[in-house]
């Protein structure tokens, strides 16, 4: 049974997500980090150990955070990459797609990539670097990555600099299956490499 209604459901949803949304998260280091308290604006532990603000969590190249438990706030650029002018409609391509996949089929070039037997919906977009949820922080081409699951979804955010106005200083993976028992997050880390390949260097 051809399910392309309903991918083009989940691309659209993903699509309109994925440019409307600005959301919120916090960072998580990989290993076993241990608590710190929490500080003020000022530098100081807070009285309560609990942080003094609360907002949108957005990797800073300056910023600690409040809590082992998250990342030091540190974004590491190892090959500092253009965030504006590239297209990011071609940096993954269906082919790229098809073998992240494991898929039979895949359909036409674009943002939105989508395959068939298996079933996923693939969003690549060069955007914000905010995210919602906790995250794996590892590294792909020497820069700050993240990987954020949510359910069967995955999304793999890679840093593309550490200037604080770039207002789009990330490349992001979005992988949705449709199909049940699918490693989404190697899909997405894989499409994130290739796509970080891609984009020309600063």
């Amino acid at each position: 049974m051809r399910r392309t209604p309903v991918v083009l459901a989940l691309a659209l949803a993903l699509g309109l997500s994925g440019c409307a949304a600005k959301v919120v998260g916090s960072p998580v280091a990989a290993g076993g980090a241990t608590s710190a308290p929490s500080t003020t604006a000022s530098g100081k532990p807070s009285a309560s150990g609990k942080p003094t603000s609360s907002g949108t969590a957005k990797p800073s190249a300056t910023s600690a955070a409040p809590s082992g438990t998250q990342s030091t706030g540190k974004v590491k650029i190892g090959t500092r990459k253009k965030s504006t002018g590239p297209d990011a409609c071609g940096l993954v391509t269906p082919e790229d797609a098809k073998v992240a996949v494991g898929a039979a089929r895949v359909g036409e070039p674009g943002c939105i990539l989508s395959t068939e037997e298996p079933y996923v919906v693939v969003l690549v977009l060069v955007t914000f670097s905010d995210f919602e949820g906790q995250a794996r922080e590892f590294e792909i081409g020497g820069n700050t990555a993240y990987e954020i699951k949510d359910d069967a979804d995955c999304s793999v955010i890679v840093m593309l600099t550490d200037d604080p106005d770039e207002i789009t200083p990330a490349l992001k993976v979005d992988v949705t299956p449709v199909d049940e028992g699918l490693d989404t997050c190697k899909i997405a880390v894989a499409l994130a490499t290739k796509g970080f390949e891609r984009l020309p260097n600063a």
